[in-house]
């Protein structure tokens, strides 16, 4: 049985979400940018209302009276750019340096977009970046010129919806990393029953029933509220323009303010984990991105392909696989509970040090592992260290170990193959009596891009078709 199962039949037991993860795997920004929306079923490029800002007492309510009118979306979607641009604009002058620099100083400035599900932060990223980066503010038809930077930068957003990053927070994916519930994954995606299972299980039937988080409104909201505040705006708009907004933005304001209060209460659960150490790496290099991004729309030049090329898309994908693999590698090595998946899976061992014998030509050691390790002789294993304070050493020493062999008594034997054989290393390795892990984690692999600068023309598109 996988650990996530007997989480999972755990929590079914107790009737409350059991924890997943011991430390926070993200980085949380001490001003993050939060926003929940609804669009119209079956047009997702026309947004009902959104509540978004950094004040969890005063959200911004922005909302389009007659959302099927595509000028009226744009003169209201214009407030919802200046806020974001408002936001961002504390960020732009993040300098653009090297990676080296970047791990070397620590910045922590840099924007961070919070919503409530996946499916929020697809259409706010991907569906209403698009729509707005192409619009223009000069032409026939002029726009704001706030509309086109905002589109800018929700698709650098959409851009870095990949594993580890924390520019772009979809809390219930993150809930569901930290928490397991009791109730099928697909419901997961409903942040208030997710909330509900981790703080108040009681309140589990009622949380079930709630209005979305977004962005698809309650059809029964949609035919009942929303077809009301429709027709309220149309009855005003003529005689009295300045009001004619009104029924729809207390509409709204009262159909989206819970979801917003829920993903502050998640921000709230997500704080009160201790962070873990790798998550500011990673934030590092959420930092450095968005420097790139700041300095292209310093100097007008942050554009954007509608269709990517195929060697791009190759380039992606090798992106997505090496950063699934170091978030799973980061993870488990930052936290115990989740590293215990690993070791009741058979891919790690955990037991005590019995022996360490230093006389040999490499040290060696005997564990007496506490669950069956079944992995063969010729197995490499990592010991990994406490992140080193030297300027000149490693950020986290990593000390290689090969089984060699099985005794009788049950006992696994060792022996050290890397970053511990030389005498004046051996103060790296564990003492008889203390308890270890040793992972199938070995360094992170650098390997560099072997794609071509072309594609072959046996894997180019033919332009005839």
């Amino acid at each position: 049985m996988s650990v996530d199962v007997y989480l999972g039949l755990s929590a079914i037991d107790s009737r409350r979400a059991v924890p997943r993860a011991t430390k926070c795997h993200v980085h949380l920004a001490a001003k993050p940018f939060v926003v929940v929306g609804y669009h119209l079923p079956g047009d997702p490029g026309a947004p009902i209302g959104l509540l978004c800002g950094t004040r969890r007492e005063r959200p911004s309510t922005i909302v389009v009276g007659e959302p099927r009118e595509a000028k009226l979306r744009l003169a209201r979607l214009a407030n919802f750019a200046m806020d974001l641009n408002g936001y961002a604009a504390q960020f732009m002058q993040t300098p653009t340096t090297s990676r080296r620099a970047l791990h070397t100083h620590r910045p922590a400035n840099g924007p961070q977009l919070v919503v409530a599900n996946q499916a929020t932060a697809q259409w706010l990223c991907d569906v209403m970046g698009r729509r707005l980066r192409y619009l223009r503010p000069d032409g026939d038809r002029p726009v704001h010129p706030g509309l086109p930077v905002a589109g800018a930068h929700l698709s650098f957003f959409a851009g870095q919806r990949v594993p580890g990053s924390s520019l772009v927070l979809p809390l219930t994916e993150i809930l569901a990393q930290h928490w397991v519930t009791g109730q099928l994954p697909s419901l997961d995606a409903n942040l208030a029953s997710q909330l509900a299972w981790i703080t108040d299980p009681g309140a589990v039937a009622e949380a079930e029933d709630a209005l979305p988080a977004g962005p698809v409104p309650d059809p029964e909201w949609e035919t009942r509220e929303f077809s009301d505040a429709i027709k309220a705006y149309h009855q005003l708009v003529d005689a009295h323009p300045t009001r004619a907004d009104q029924p729809m933005t207390g509409t709204i304001h009262d159909a989206l303010r819970p979801s917003w209060d829920a993903c502050w209460q998640a921000l709230d659960l997500l704080h009160s984990l201790p962070p873990a150490d790798r998550a500011r790496d990673r934030w590092t290099q959420d930092v450095y991105q968005w420097s790139r991004h700041a300095e292209r729309v310093r100097s007008g030049q942050a554009y954007f392909r509608k269709r990517p090329k195929q060697l791009q898309v190759f380039r992606y994908l090798t992106r997505l696989e090496r950063l699934t693999a170091d978030l799973s590698r980061e993870m488990a090595l930052d936290d115990p509970l989740i590293m215990a998946g690993h070791v009741a899976a058979g891919e790690a061992l955990s037991g005590e040090v019995v022996t360490l014998d230093l006389s040999g030509r490499r040290p060696s050691l005997q564990v007496r592992p506490h669950l069956p390790f079944p992995r063969p002789v010729g197995t490499d294993l990592f010991w990994h260290l406490p992140r080193s304070t030297s300027p000149s050493g490693p950020a986290w020493p990593i000390v290689r170990l090969t089984t060699i062999g099985v005794t009788p008594e049950g006992l696994i034997t060792l022996d050290v193959t890397a970053g511990a054989v030389r005498r004046d290393r051996h103060d790296r390795l564990p003492q008889p009596g203390q308890q270890v892990v040793f992972s199938p984690f070995g360094p992170r692999d650098y390997h560099p891009d072997t794609l071509p600068a072309e594609l072959p023309w046996t894997h180019a598109e033919d332009d005839d078709e």
